[in-house]
């Protein structure tokens, strides 16, 4: 039946997730005690450097991502208040909220990064050489706020936007997850050729990664319609991951080479942490209200949204049905897996069909 697959393929999807987030907490401890790095402010060099940097950018950010993450918690909030009478109504309807879902907890851990720079918290001085100096700062709560956001941003795009099965997403969120931890503890290599190799792999597995992310793309604009809602937007926010991680590399690799001072690589860093994030809540706004559009105009034009009577039976969820002796029609969808958009008539964003 439709409604043991859901369960399976869900009990399955939780033991994935559960096995990313224990991989990467693993994989994030060894390499953190092999390199055992120095507080910043025990090193009086990187101390001084660090304090060089304008607090009030953090401060700046933090305003700004308050303000978003409380219009989107709001959001969040009152749609779920009101939808929670379409619940065994709509079949998968609570799952159209983990994207929203996702952004509040984003939003949140990048303002806890934020806070943690401003406080001086989770920063460590590099090994010598690295940027031509001894001591330069190295922002860890940077890359624990891009361990947990680089994989909701991946969830969102992937299998969100795009509605690619997490199967899919789990090599490409793991190998960027690898490498990002790679490529911090290059910073706390002393040895230059052991701290390249390292950068080198690092730029290797995100290729990689890439290319998975690619395919994504191929694969969803095969099996969907032209006139899917917000295709193109759903397809470009894999892409533009892709780009933002190569500039994010750009600005990693300037400041190994010594290129940028670090507290404009800081600034970099900060900046294009608060734009990607906003950037994501903006194209959901918009892909939410054009999916939900789609779903309206194709209810009152009454096409492609097949309608049936048939009798309820083991409160299994009908269609236009006089299921119960309250007579109530019930609307459902045809979910092999939930979607987190609302459901539509198209494939690859769920359809309206009888059980």
């Amino acid at each position: 039946m439709a409604v043991d697959r859901v369960r399976v393929a869900g009990r399955q999807d939780v033991w994935r997730v559960l096995a990313w987030i224990a991989v990467t907490v693993v994989a994030t401890l060894i390499v953190y005690l092999a390199c055992a790095p120095v507080a910043c402010v025990d090193v009086p060099i990187c101390r001084d450097m660090h304090r060089t940097s304008n607090p009030r950018v953090q401060w700046f950010a933090v305003c700004a991502l308050i303000t978003a993450l409380s219009t989107e918690l709001s959001a969040f909030c009152l749609s779920w208040v009101h939808a929670r009478r379409m619940v065994g109504i709509i079949r998968n309807i609570e799952y159209t909220f983990i994207p929203p879902l996702i952004l509040v907890f984003a939003l949140g851990i990048l303002i806890l990064e934020n806070l943690a720079i401003a406080k001086e918290f989770l920063v460590h001085a590099a090994a010598e050489g690295v940027g031509n100096t001894n001591g330069r700062p190295v922002y860890t709560a940077i890359i624990f706020e891009w361990l947990v956001n680089v994989s909701f941003l991946c969830i969102l795009s992937g299998n969100c936007a795009m509605n690619r099965p997490l199967s899919e997403v789990s090599r490409p969120l793991l190998v960027t997850n690898i490498y990002i931890i790679v490529c911090w503890a290059a910073y706390f290599v002393p040895d230059v050729g052991i701290r390249w190799t390292l950068i080198a792999i690092g730029l290797i597995m995100y290729v990689w990664a890439s290319y998975d992310m690619v395919m994504w793309v191929v694969e969803f604009r095969k099996t969907t319609r032209c006139d899917l809602p917000s295709r193109d937007t759903r397809s470009a926010m894999a892409v533009g991951l892709i780009i933002l991680y190569f500039i994010y590399g750009c600005i990693y690799l300037a400041g190994h080479l010594d290129l940028v001072p670090s507290n404009v690589e800081l600034t970099y860093y900060v900046v294009m942490d608060l734009g990607s994030k906003l950037g994501f809540v903006f194209l959901f706004v918009g892909v939410r209200s054009s999916q939900f559009y789609d779903l309206l105009v194709s209810l009152i034009a009454n096409k492609v949204v097949p309608f049936e009577r048939q009798a309820a039976q083991g409160g299994a969820n009908i269609i236009g049905a006089v299921a119960d002796p309250a007579d109530t029609a019930r609307m459902s969808i045809d979910g092999s897996r939930p979607t987190c958009f609302a459901p539509g008539p198209h494939p690859g964003a769920g359809t309206l069909a009888a059980p």
